[in-house]
């Protein structure tokens, strides 16, 4: 067997593991939502994070998310400050979540949110409409 096929062999799991990472990003009109995960929760609130961008020339703006395992859905635009009713998304100007940043709460959970958990989030776009995405629960993306 040649050096070049062992390598590939060799690199066949980590293209897979990358594979599901990627793809688990949408696209939604001309949204692009990134992978989404929520860090895991005994409590009754936990963080949900996804990059989400407009990439054509018309805003858009996130009006309203609903998930079965949440009693409601808030929008953190700035860390430790009230939730907002709205986020608005900017032609080419990204919304980076993190974890001491902007953010989606899920509060009022009705079932402790573990490790390799999955679950769906409804998110709904004043322009683009709903898109249904699923949420991984992980410590730090693509940890699971």
């Amino acid at each position: 067997m040649s050096t070049i096929s062992r390598r590939s062999i060799l690199a066949m799991p980590a293209l897979l593991v990358a594979g599901e990472a990627l793809a688990h990003s949408y696209r939604h009109g001309d949204l692009m939502i990134g992978h989404a995960w929520c860090l895991p929760s005994e409590a009754s609130t936990t963080k949900a994070f996804m990059p989400l961008a407009v990439v054509q020339g018309q805003p858009d703006a996130l009006t309203g998310a609903q998930s079965p395992v949440a009693e409601g859905v808030q929008f953190v635009p700035v860390a430790s400050q009230a939730p907002a009713p709205r986020w608005d998304i900017i032609p080419r100007r990204p919304i980076g979540m993190r974890v001491d940043g902007p953010h989606i709460l899920l509060t009022g959970l009705k079932r402790p949110l573990k490790v390799r958990d999955r679950f769906p989030l409804t998110l709904v776009f004043e322009r683009n409409g709903p898109k249904e995405v699923e949420v991984w629960v992980e410590r730090s993306p693509y940890s699971s």
